[in-house]
């Protein structure tokens, strides 16, 4: 029996000297363009994010990868008004929204939201939830807008006569329905690394959906990061994947500390359906992994990761 702990000598720490991601200059023109047009101001550039003061005196922070990686779908002559269209629909002001008294109604509308659980104001309704075991996260069903999502609470499913689950199928059906096809990108073919970023607010969701995304078959599962709401990062458990899981784990600190809607710094193991943390500890060059008792059976025939040569400064996988 292999013990209950990995520690490997990483290859590549792209956490340590590591550069902001540079973007192409012509979407940072395009970026200015756009906020010409608004008349909005640039206060500071933060490296992923851009701190600006719209037209009304109010702070707005742009993220700017998630905003590339949804310009990269457009043609480039495009991308100003694209940008100023993503950032009007950000800045819009909540309007009130009625809750619908039936969920038929808005069927088509619903959407499941992974993450953290929501805090409501006292005297409000209790949402509809689902823990996800292994996690501190819960599954809640919202009900999809063009500029803001609803909770769906405990009444309204009450009141529904169907159970919870049914309508968590549905919003499941409807969440596959509104991916795009390969919305789930390699970015870099040597590890197998994976992300889905279609900045919808339910890319982390996306993780509920993994092998229904994942072309390939994964019957181990797959290494999954949440650092943001609008960022999925996937490394499907392969022998090689053993090898770059503290890849993940450097991409998942460095997106949660950047990105907005921030979610966990934590790596999990996903496998049909069931959560298991992941813990991975990185200080120096030393990399530290304490996996769950239940990968003790994968990694025996996957084997440990090879040690590492400690004279290779490599760098990030590349998009």
């Amino acid at each position: 029996m292999l013990g209950a702990r990995m520690s490997i000598s990483p290859r590549t720490n792209p956490g340590h000297g590591s550069k902001p991601p540079r973007y192409p200059g012509t979407f940072l023109l395009a970026f200015r363009e756009a906020l010409a047009k608004l008349k909005w101001e640039i206060r500071r550039w933060l490296g992923d994010a851009v701190e600006c003061v719209d037209t009304e005196g109010h702070q707005q922070v742009v993220g700017l990868e998630n905003l590339y990686r949804r310009a990269r779908q457009a043609q480039r002559g495009d991308w100003p008004d694209l940008i100023v269209d993503f950032l009007q629909q950000a800045a819009a002001p909540e309007q009130p929204q009625e809750l619908p008294t039936d969920l038929t109604s808005v069927a088509d509308q619903l959407l499941v939201r992974l993450g953290p659980p929501f805090t409501r104001k006292v005297g409000e309704g209790a949402l509809w939830s689902q823990p996800v075991a292994g996690t501190d996260f819960v599954i809640n069903l919202v009900i999809d807008y063009p500029n803001r999502m609803i909770y769906v609470t405990d009444q309204l499913v009450a009141d529904s006569s169907k159970p919870g689950k049914d309508w968590f199928e549905r919003a499941l059906v409807n969440l596959r329905a509104r991916t795009p096809a390969g919305s789930l990108q390699t970015i870099d073919a040597d590890t197998g690394m994976m992300t889905c970023a279609v900045a919808d607010a339910y890319d982390s969701s996306r993780a509920l959906l993994l092998d229904v995304l994942v072309p390939t078959p994964a019957p181990d599962g797959f290494f999954v990061g949440l650092p943001s709401r609008d960022q999925l990062l996937v490394l499907p458990v392969t022998a090689p994947a053993l090898s770059f899981i503290h890849i993940l784990k450097v991409l998942v600190d460095k997106s949660f500390k950047n990105l907005p809607y921030p979610i966990t710094n934590q790596v999990f193991w996903v496998r049909g359906g069931v959560w298991c943390r992941f813990p991975i500890d990185i200080k120096g060059n030393r990399v530290t992994i304490a996996p769950p008792d239940e990968f003790n059976e994968v990694l025996e025939r996957l084997g440990p990761p090879p040690e590492a040569d400690d004279g290779d400064d490599g760098g990030e996988p590349a998009e």
